[in-house]
């Protein structure tokens, strides 16, 4: 009987290594568990579903079936994904109907960027003392004959308010509804990627989306990362971002450097 020890023939520096050490995927069970049925065949361990997402992202593998070939052959992939020498991964088939019912929504990934920013917390590996907070343009690449105009119904905000008052109102006899104030605006969007909406900010013209990313300043770490459609104003993002890291469990910042426009705003959501 031969027995080989995959560990030893990752190499020290190996990035597939690194992260493994590091990082205790064990969480990802708690987070998945309302998507599995206790009945019926054991299903595809969604550890090793996530972590093969994770080696396709990392070497831009952009093909399930050659992600298949991939893990099965790369004796660093294999390990990593915690399978024997002689075991295989799920074939590609399985590995995809598995990721379209359970894993579609972006939900799920947003989590797992929860969960191990908190292993990144607990290991003290994040000061948090500042943050550096910004905004990007990402412009999409789709034909201009794909362009069209999407009329949408905005809601005044004061009066989204006074309909939620209204609503205990219904109950009681007499009641008269008021006609809703509501507003319709034309926005340019893409038959291709009909998320994007249009900017026009300065030299930032275009359909795409304005990228909101927040970097601890002692160790370039990444504390949170949202994207939002093109045509949103970028100071509202931006608190909303810092907030967000803040519900997160990132009370730990103390500074956070942004642009001098909306300095004024992030100082009032760390002091609430």
């Amino acid at each position: 009987m031969i027995i080989v020890d995959l560990s030893s023939m990752v190499p020290e520096n190996h990035l597939l290594r690194l992260i493994k050490e590091h990082i205790d995927f064990n969480f990802i069970y708690d987070l998945v568990k309302d998507r599995y049925s206790a009945k019926g065949r054991p299903s595809v361990d969604p550890v090793l579903l996530i972590k093969m997402l994770l080696v396709g992202y990392l070497y831009g593998i952009k093909s399930e079936r050659r992600l298949e070939e991939e893990v099965n052959l790369n004796i660093a992939d294999h390990w990593f994904c915690d399978l024997d020498l002689d075991q295989r991964v799920p074939d590609h088939s399985t590995f995809c109907q598995n990721r379209r019912r359970r894993f579609q929504d972006g939900q799920l990934f947003e989590d797992l960027w929860i969960g191990i920013l908190q292993q990144i917390i607990e290991f003290e590996l994040i000061k948090g003392e500042v943050i550096a907070c910004d905004g990007s343009f990402l412009p999409i690449q789709v034909f201009s004959k794909s362009w069209v105009d999407q009329e949408i119904v905005i809601r005044q905000g004061a009066q989204c308010y006074l309909d939620l008052l209204d609503q205990e109102l219904q109950l009681e006899s007499g009641y008269q509804a008021h006609e809703s104030e509501e507003q319709t605006k034309i926005v340019k969007t893409s038959r291709t990627d009909p998320e994007a909406r249009w900017l026009t900010h300065g030299n930032k013209v275009g359909l795409g989306y304005l990228m909101q990313t927040s970097t601890d300043c002692s160790t370039g770490i990444i504390t949170e990362v949202d994207v939002y459609p093109g045509n949103q104003k970028e100071s509202t993002l931006a608190l909303r971002h810092l907030d967000k890291q803040l519900k997160n469990g990132s009370r730990f910042i103390e500074w956070c450097w942004t642009e001098a426009k909306m300095w004024a705003l992030c100082i009032a959501a760390l002091n609430c």
